[in-house]
């Protein structure tokens, strides 16, 4: 019953579908023709030379199209799970079809996942930190007038699926926190199994849950094996026999195409690509703590204060026209500055409201709740590095704390100050609809 829609629910579902639904139609009309093409071809080439949107992957596109398997299944276990079913379902509709459907397949589930963190947003507005039906839906507004939210909505990557599952755990939390009982064993292995298999990392959120609602029974040796042991074992069984059945196959067969390139003359080719590829990566990139697995992904001297402001909340809030959607990996600079004054006011306005938010509504446990998941983020990107040059691709991870804030300094001011916290909100929401959302169209 989760998924079912009240009625007070249905202005903000309507509105949440029509206007996701218009950026994901103008978001598929700008694809070029090749992306709806069937048949033994080269989705590698077609997808990744002609996709560039800020740094977010194809590789759902590719996968769909063929199988081929581009991702991190280690920590995104859970991903080519979801898609390899409607791998199957888009091979049929090529053969019934003529057309990959790849493209109408990625965007159906960003529309679906959009639609129901919208409802999520609202809920927890409502239920949990129980503002008025306004103030709720102004603030889920103010979720996506955020540019990397919207962002998300509109691209073929895993970021909207974590979106959706993590405010879905957000708000079930919330209930039970607001009803003070605890959170089912049973239904919080779930919740973990669903969101570290998108993100692994966003497991730790879930089980912070748990332990904010459950306090020290969280940490008993059952509610360890049923919530942490049997999700991530499943998981690992679940990696386990996509490697050896699709991953190995999919190395080997890439090995061999390598070698035959090779053999017939063409390795300077590859090779010159491949260094001319890595020097960019180079010199828009900090250095990792070690070329060893997974710390090789980190960043020790990458500026954190330019990050901070730039792309943390800067990009993340607020897009910048210069260098507009562009990717780190090819043509944008890693830090880009914005042209007019009034952006870095409205961001400042944006980070005020936040932290006015966050010292309001200290004492609330669900802001608490929020605040430490947010730590997991600042710990994974500003501490070790992870992803620090684009950090505002992982924006839907995080950012939705901040409207959460602005909720608390709303329902908690009085009189003037109240109206003025109301005010501010509705006016920066407006202003980052009216810039976030002129830039997108203007992408296309």
């Amino acid at each position: 019953m989760i998924l079912k829609i009240t009625k007070e629910e249905y202005p903000v579902a309507i509105a949440t579908l029509v206007v996701i639904a218009a950026f994901t139609t103008l978001t598929i009309l700008s694809y070029p023709d090749i992306f709806f093409k069937s048949g033994k071809l080269g989705y590698w080439t077609i997808f990744y030379k002609n996709f560039r949107m800020s740094g977010y992957d194809c590789w759902s596109f590719i996968t769909l199209s063929n199988l081929r398997v581009h991702f991190e299944t280690s920590r995104h276990p859970l991903f080519l799970s979801v898609l390899y079913p409607l791998y199957w379902l888009n091979q049929w509709l090529m053969d019934a079809t003529g057309q990959n459907c790849a493209v109408y397949i990625m965007h159906a589930i960003d529309i679906f996942c959009a639609f129901y963190t919208s409802i999520f947003i609202f809920r927890i507005m409502r239920h949990v930190v129980c503002v008025g039906k306004g103030d709720a839906a102004l603030l889920t507004l103010s979720l996506f007038s955020i540019g990397h939210i919207m962002v998300a909505c509109i691209v073929p990557d895993h970021f909207v699926i974590s979106l959706f599952l993590l405010t879905l755990t957000l708000y079930i939390t919330g209930r039970h926190l607001a009803e003070k009982t605890p959170m089912p064993l049973i239904k919080t292995g779930i919740l973990l199994f669903l969101t570290a298999g998108i993100t692994l990392t966003n497991g730790a959120k879930t089980f912070i849950s748990l332990w904010f609602a459950n306090k020290r029974k969280a940490w008993s040796p059952k509610a360890l094996f049923v919530t942490v042991f049997i999700p991530l074992a499943t998981l690992l069984a679940i990696w386990c026999i996509q490697y050896v059945t699709i991953l190995e196959p999919q190395e080997q067969e890439t090995k061999r195409i390598e070698n035959k390139k090779r053999s017939q003359g063409k390795g300077k080719e590859l090779d010159a690509w491949a260094d001319s590829r890595n020097k960019w990566l180079t010199d828009h990139r900090g250095n990792p703590m070690s070329d060893m697995p997974i710390l090789n992904l980190t960043d020790v001297t990458t500026s954190r204060t330019k990050t901070l402001s730039s792309n943390f909340f800067g990009e993340s809030i607020q897009l910048h026209d210069k260098y507009l959607l562009e990717d780190m990996s090819h043509t944008r600079p890693m830090f880009v500055e914005y042209t007019h004054a009034y952006n870095y006011i409205a961001e400042a306005v944006a980070v005020i409201l936040f932290l006015i938010g966050l010292w309001i509504g200290r004492r609330e446990k669900f802001m608490l709740l929020c605040l430490s998941w947010t730590a997991i983020d600042v710990l994974l990107h500003f501490v070790l590095g992870f992803g620090i040059n684009e950090v505002y691709i992982m924006a839907a991870d995080w950012i939705f704390i901040m409207p959460i804030a602005y909720a608390y300094t709303i329902k908690l001011s009085h009189g003037t100050t109240k109206i003025l916290a109301r005010c501010s909100v509705a006016v920066l929401t407006l202003w980052l609809c009216a810039w976030n959302w002129t830039l997108i169209l203007n992408s296309f």
